[in-house]
């Protein structure tokens, strides 16, 4: 029955970004990273913002749940973690040489 609410139809990812980036401005002053992702629960729209401290949240207040058609999840990650793990650009080789 959740399935309902979340299954709308989604205006274009590239889209949906830009216009969530003035939320996410506003509810954070963390370094914050947006991701389309895919998984069991459908496809969503991953927000991330920095911390220093694990214990204490990075968000000032909850961005909607729901953004057009896209379902909004948040997250804290420590510092660092969006330059190391997200803000990764994919190599246009597959050499594993030098792994």
């Amino acid at each position: 029955m959740a399935n309902i609410y979340w299954n709308k139809e989604k205006a274009p990812f590239d889209e949906a970004e830009e216009k969530i980036k003035p939320l996410v401005i506003e509810c954070t002053d963390s370094a914050f990273f947006i991701k389309k992702h895919s998984g069991d629960c459908g496809t969503t729209l991953n927000v991330y913002a920095e911390t220093d401290d694990p214990e204490v949240s990075s968000w000032h207040t909850r961005l909607p749940a729901q953004f057009m058609g896209w379902r909004v999840l948040m997250y804290n990650c420590p510092t660092g973690y969006i330059k190391a793990f997200l803000d990764v650009k994919k190599e246009d080789n597959d050499d594993v040489s030098n792994w």
